[in-house]
């Protein structure tokens, strides 16, 4: 038996020697980790090589003509409409790659309100404002840049603020909270990528990513192919894409929600804010709560139906107890189950937020109650639910600019204006034609007659079934169609005024155009040859001086020169005349007017020697032949 046990013990020695292994070094685990993160980093690198998907950095140069200039990125739409085909574009501003040292750069957050929907942006607050802060302030550089885009909300908003921040803004204003719920990759948007916030931001963040990106557009392409992928490109209005969740109940999850991420995400970008020393104004919301009914009414356990309430709030207003219909109306719309218009609790976070990061607050909504019939906000300032007409955005601009003003946070040194007459020289010079305004009402009728303002099985109204009455309605369905440019409508009406004789509508026309581009001298050399060819001096003049500013040159500075001195202002005349000989000393003509400019001056010296040079040049130039032999017989 003893040697049994130890036979069978050295046999198990022998097992035991022989299943031995050498342990597995550290290196190979730390190998078999970063195998996947090179290959991933070198994916990335290869495909930025390639400038394969999209780039988007915020703030871009995409002018040629205008490297100076920094624009929004026209991209940028693409990283949060993703299943959205032909989303909705950012505005074409544009600011100083490398700021002024007399800048005043202020930056505009938010949704269509603030891009100034459905008007032309020259109506748009962030322009009023610029407008406003150009006429009192015409020796610094003023940049409002907009940001506003169509359907986008908070987590679009907290995305751009560290590149805004890197712009060095020195002030930043918001006025957001309407799309909330459906506005792109919010909780009741058809966008929605997850309930998560902070997955919501980290897929955001990840969109900057090539290797992102080209994973989405495998699973986009791997979905479609299967047909369980649907890209919302019908014509459906953007409203109308957007909704994801049409009925979201008062005090529900889903509206919780998304006033949690409201609040969260408001709150991480005012702290950025903060951190970065940049004054902020927020805004408090307005809405049409009087003329619009509720969209979806519903009656829920514990809550009236919205249009119970709203029937009562018009009842209220009949017997002219305003307060109480005030009231009503305001909650009819609360209990409006399709969100788009924001419920009264955004205006509490937004007021809460200013408070707590010591931030300014501008109570818009109370502005325009008392610029509403009985107080109550409707069609008197909006055009549709939410978005202000042409006097609600001058409304919005000026309650903005009191606001900056109260606060101390305006630049110092402005012009002696009341608020009255900067309103009375804003309104008089307010850059807006027929065309802007048939466009907005083909805009605003197309959106009219579409759900939800109509039933959802209503057949959609499109742009070509609108019916023109005229030239400028042709046009503006033209530019509507996009068979021609914004600009390019603008010009040939101003074309067709021109033929028509009636100069000032010429003028208005190209004002618009000049106003929306103002770093762009093309118009400006448009507009003031045409003057100059037909011998419109007076006209020529105010462009001149405008464009010799942007873009001093030979032609400017020539021609300034010329119109000074037959206004017998002889010293501006020598100023410019001399200016223009520093781009180019051999135009005859410009010596001939300078002799004339210093002869009136009674400098007879310089008289001689403007016109030697003159001769010089030219020896055959008539007028200066005898303008120089008339002073040689005058001086014997």
């Amino acid at each position: 038996m003893p040697k049994k046990s130890t036979s069978t013990s050295n046999k198990s020695k022998g097992n035991d020697k022989q299943g031995t292994s050498k342990p597995t070094p550290k290196w190979f685990y730390l190998v078999m980790v970063l195998i996947p993160i090179v290959f991933i980093v070198f994916l990335e690198v290869f495909l930025r090589l390639i400038n394969y998907g999209n780039d988007y950095t915020l703030f871009v140069p995409i002018s040629k003509r205008f490297p100076e200039k920094l624009y929004i990125n026209p991209n940028i739409n693409k990283k949060y409409f993703n299943n959205v085909s032909h989303p909705p574009l950012p505005l074409p501003d544009a600011i100083d790659a490398v700021k002024k040292t007399n800048s005043f750069r202020i930056f505009v957050l938010g949704a269509s309100s603030a891009e100034g929907y459905p008007f032309v942006p020259n109506a748009s607050f962030p322009r009023n404002l610029m407008r406003r802060l150009n006429l009192l302030y015409p020796d610094k550089e003023i940049e409002v840049m907009n940001l506003g885009m169509s359907a986008i909300n908070s987590y679009t908003l907290r995305d751009f603020t560290p590149s805004i921040i890197h712009q060095n803004p020195d002030l930043v204003l918001i006025y957001a909270g309407h799309n909330e719920y459906y506005g792109a990759l919010g909780i009741g948007s058809s966008s929605a990528f997850t309930p998560s916030r902070n997955l919501t931001n980290i897929y955001v963040w990840l969109q900057d990513f090539k290797i992102t990106q080209l994973i989405s557009k495998i699973i986009y392409g791997i979905t479609h192919l299967f047909g369980s992928a649907k890209s919302l490109n019908d014509n459906n209005t953007l409203m109308q894409k957007m909704i994801g969740k049409s009925s979201i109940p008062l005090n529900s999850e889903i509206y919780n929600e998304g006033l949690a991420q409201f609040n969260d995400n408001l709150n991480d970008i005012l702290e950025m804010f903060y951190d970065a020393k940049i004054p902020v104004i927020l805004g408090t919301l307005t809405s049409n709560v009087k003329d619009i009914p509720p969209f979806i009414s519903q009656k829920e356990i514990g809550l009236p139906s919205a249009d119970s309430i709203y029937h009562q709030a018009v009842i209220s207003l009949s017997k002219k107890n305003l307060s109480l219909a005030k009231q009503q109306f305001i909650e009819a719309k609360d209990l409006d189950e399709l969100r788009f218009r924001a419920p009264s609790q955004i205006n509490k976070i937004l007021t809460k937020l200013a408070q707590k990061h010591n931030f300014a607050i501008v109570n818009i909504d109370s502005v325009f109650e008392s610029e509403s019939p009985d107080n109550i906000v409707g069609n008197s300032l909006m055009v549709d639910h939410l978005h202000p007409n042409l006097t609600g955005y001058k409304l919005l601009a000026k309650a903005f600019f009191i606001g900056m003003r109260d606060n101390k946070l305006l630049p110092a040194g402005s012009l002696s204006l009341s608020i009255d007459e900067q309103d009375s020289i804003l309104n008089k010079n307010f850059p807006f034609t027929g065309l802007d305004s048939a466009l907005s009402k083909i805009e605003i009728e197309r959106l009219k007659n579409n759900y939800p303002f109509v039933k959802k099985n209503s057949s959609n109204y499109l742009v070509k079934d609108y019916q023109p009455h005229n030239f400028i309605d042709s046009v503006a369905k033209a530019t509507m169609l996009k068979e021609m440019t914004w600009e390019q409508a603008h010009a040939k009406i101003a074309q067709w005024y021109w033929v028509k004789g009636d100069i000032k509508n010429f003028l208005n026309e190209m004002n618009v155009i000049i106003a929306e581009r103002p770093y762009d001298d093309e118009p400006y050399n448009y507009l003031i040859k045409k003057l100059l060819a037909n011998n419109l001096f007076p006209e020529a003049l105010p462009y001149l001086e405008k464009l010799d500013k942007l873009k001093t040159s030979a032609f400017t500075t020539k021609w300034l020169g010329q119109i000074y001195l037959s206004n017998n202002n002889f010293d501006k005349a020598v100023y410019y005349l001399t200016k223009s000989l520093q781009f180019r000393n051999d135009d005859p003509q410009v010596w001939y007017n300078l002799a004339g400019a210093y002869f009136n001056l009674n400098q007879l010296n310089n008289t001689i020697n403007a016109l030697k040079n003159c001769l010089l040049i030219s020896p055959d130039y008539k007028p200066a032949i005898a303008f120089y032999n008339r002073i040689k017989n005058e001086t014997k």
